[in-house]
């Protein structure tokens, strides 16, 4: 039986659940207070009477027809890469919004935990559930179920004929989440490069790679980190997202792909109802 830490440890790597807190209009507002928006409050009419004034100079029409030119440059260059056509903010937006995501997701960490065998894992997430397969030799040696209208996580092992039930007070933190809309959001609130194009699986990509240690978030930071993201050109849906995180100068390190998206799914709901083979063990702490 698995004693209390290695089912929170379980959790933490395993679980990872995408909450609809996160929004598009977060992104707009990163965009606008990198512009530095006063958030001073006047009255209306003192604003329009000031506005006629300054308007009647026909130096300074030019000069605000110039600025406005200006800020609409800036917010293409901050979201569109040049000569692609991927806007990123719309990036965001289109995962926010899918219903579902289906995908693959292949990682390993070094050294490896105990019992940890698994060739990869199959994750199916809508805005308050998901679903984690995990798969050894073709088959299906465990499933992790979460809820978030519920708070119920349900870990079913089946190479020991076991399932564990918890009702964590918090569910994963968003800054720990590997669900792509997380991700997505961390991504462009994080300080990021561009990588220009790419072609995965015959699709036409671009991609952005981010360094900065809050992409993992947390209090205990990584020692390095490198994660990317790859969206088609076509669709503006994410193809591939892979990381690394590194830690103990070397001596601790995990990766992580994730691939075979299917974005905008609908997910029955049955999908998401735990099922528990008949005498399968409760081992609840």
């Amino acid at each position: 039986m698995r004693d209390n830490d290695r089912l929170e440890d379980i959790v933490r790597k395993d679980l990872n659940v995408r909450a609809s807190d996160r929004t598009y209009d977060r992104m707009r507002d990163i965009v606008l207070n990198a512009h530095g928006p006063s958030r001073e409050t006047e009255s209306a009419t003192a604003m329009s009477i000031a506005r006629r004034k300054i308007m009647r100079n026909p130096i300074v029409k030019f000069a605000v027809a110039a600025a406005v030119v200006a800020a609409a440059l800036v917010g293409a260059t901050l979201f569109r890469n040049s000569g692609s056509g991927v806007v990123w903010a719309e990036v965001a937006q289109k995962v926010q919004a899918s219903r579902g995501v289906i995908f693959r997701t292949i990682r390993h960490d070094t050294p490896e935990p105990y019992d940890s065998g698994c060739d990869f894992r199959m994750d199916h997430y809508t805005s308050t559930q998901s679903r984690l397969d995990k798969y050894k030799g073709g088959e299906i040696i465990g499933t992790i179920y979460s809820d978030c209208n519920t708070k119920t996580v349900i870990l079913v092992d089946h190479g020991h004929k076991s399932y564990v039930k918890m009702t964590p007070e918090k569910m994963v933190p968003d800054s720990f989440r590997m669900d792509p809309n997380s991700m997505v959001q961390r991504f462009l609130s994080c300080k990021h490069k561009e990588l220009g194009q790419k072609t995965i699986d015959g699709v036409l990509c671009e991609g952005i790679e981010t360094a900065d240690p809050a992409f993992y978030g947390g209090d205990k930071l990584p020692q390095s980190l490198m994660a990317r993201v790859w969206v088609s050109v076509e669709t503006g849906y994410p193809v591939q997202i892979e990381g690394e995180y590194v830690n103990d100068n070397g001596q601790r390190r995990f990766t992580f792909v994730q691939d075979q998206f299917r974005w905008d799914a609908e997910l029955d709901g049955t999908l998401f109802e735990p099922n528990i083979p008949a005498g399968y063990i409760d081992i609840s702490p």
